[in-house]
């Protein structure tokens, strides 16, 4: 039986869907093994995963505490940084783990060793795709910080010259630490790193093809699951407190707010929400874990409360107001509550249009974001209109639908191929196991 090592890195939202489906790929037999940052140590154990950390917990709090990683355009580079730096350390863990004939990679593209792994051992990978936003596409472009997204009017050659000026960006950031890796490995330089990064083997979209049509462009190897409905708890509840503020009132339903669990520079966002809420006569949950992002002091109709299990919270509010993250966006989807999205970095903006192609949604730019502003946006929000649309799209949610599931059924059919093709391949063609 295969032992599936999964691996990311980030917050939870980046982490929780690997966990959900080392959950179903556990109950299937499978040995599991999570690699990520030190925070999620207890989470493993809790799941009967075995773990091996990426990171310790002060370097993955390093690059979340940055407030440039948050910058749109200064993002990418600060996380480049940090990542090329713990590149060799990476490696050497993931080829460690592939020493295991029977070892399988799933991970997060951006853990360039993972695919490193997979070209140097011939062990398979598999690379789980959150966003629509991670592939690229000329006929429905993702929408790109800065205003540098390609237009889908633009005419040919455009499309590939702005393609092989991201290559060029992934290259600056990447490609000479990376190659400088691969050269001591016996490895062909790479030139499109943000091609290469995905698994030649099996690509799974988690999502619905109904918040992220497949394009022709698309790489052949994508499959499409549904959002994962994992949110590290199965039998996580509200509190008695939380649920009875919550409940109090049937007919005014307080407002849900979260920036993010990774997000420790909210505090203007925080304050301008507050202030909507007064100007509103509403009530309102702040989540987060950083208490010092919470303006104090908060009125008595504004709760603050580290973290809660958004499964149940945000069915009894009247609107979830969030960063674009896509974990929450699929939450409130599922619970048919409209939502308010203040875009910060990377895929928020493309989600954020994406909630409002839809119907269910807003969205407005974070650093414009005032109170005034923003209880106008909650305004159009707060109504039986709203709440219908929201709804209606909540019903293509299905109680049959298990992304998880389907996700794990795409994994071991990988294996059963690759299984298959070793067997039949000739003793001589068949690829050896590297030791580096």
């Amino acid at each position: 039986m295969p032992h599936v090592i999964l691996s990311s890195l980030g917050t939870d939202g980046d982490i929780f869907p690997y966990v959900g489906l080392g959950r179903a790929l556990h109950a299937r037999g499978h040995r599991v093994t999570l690699v990520a940052s030190e925070d999620y140590r207890d989470l493993a154990a809790q799941n009967d995963f075995g773990f091996r950390p990426l990171v310790s917990a002060g370097e993955n709090h390093e690059l979340l505490d940055n407030p440039d990683f948050w910058h749109p355009l200064k993002g990418p580079r600060i996380g480049a940084q940090w990542g090329v730096r713990l590149l060799p350390r990476n490696y050497e863990l993931f080829a460690d783990l592939a020493r295991d004939p029977d070892s399988l990679f799933i991970a997060n593209p951006a853990l360039l060793a993972a695919r490193l792994v997979n070209e140097k051992f011939a062990r398979p990978l598999v690379t789980p795709i959150l966003q629509p936003w991670m592939i690229r596409s000329s006929t429905a472009p993702p929408v790109m910080p800065a205003g540098m997204t390609l237009p889908r009017w633009a005419p040919p050659p455009i499309p590939w010259l702005y393609w092989r000026g991201v290559d060029a960006v992934g290259a600056m950031l990447l490609g000479r630490p990376l190659n400088a890796l691969r050269e001591t490995l016996g490895l062909p330089p790479v030139r499109r790193v943000f091609e290469w990064w995905l698994s030649p083997d099996l690509v799974l979209g988690m999502f619905p093809d109904w918040f992220g049509p497949p394009q022709a462009d698309w790489p052949p190897q994508v499959r499409l699951t549904g959002f994962p409905d994992f949110g590290g708890r199965p039998d996580a509840r509200l509190d008695d407190d939380l649920l009875a503020f919550c409940e109090a009132d049937p007919d005014a339903r307080p407002i849900a707010v979260t920036f993010g669990t990774g997000m420790m520079h909210a505090a203007d966002l925080f304050r301008a929400t507050r202030d909507a809420c007064e100007r509103l006569g509403v009530r309102a949950v702040f989540v987060s874990r950083y208490a010092d992002q919470i303006p104090h002091p908060l009125p008595p109709a504004i709760r603050h409360v580290p973290h809660a299990s958004f499964k149940q919270l945000f069915p009894r509010c009247a609107v979830v107001v969030h960063h674009g993250g896509v974990g929450t966006l699929a939450r409130a989807l599922a619970a048919g509550t409209p939502q308010l999205t203040l875009p910060i970095a990377f895929d928020q903006k493309d989600n954020s249009i994406r909630l409002e192609r839809l119907g269910v949604g807003a969205w407005m730019r974070a650093k414009r974001t005032t109170g005034p502003r923003l209880a106008k946006a909650l305004q159009s929000l707060l109504t039986p209109q709203a709440r219908s649309r929201a709804a209606h799209v909540a019903r293509r949610f299905t109680v049959a639908e298990n992304a998880l599931e389907i996700a794990a059924d795409r994994v071991e059919e990988l294996i059963a191929t690759r299984t298959a093709n070793a067997a039949a391949a000739p003793a001589a063609s068949r690829p050896q196991s590297s030791v580096v």
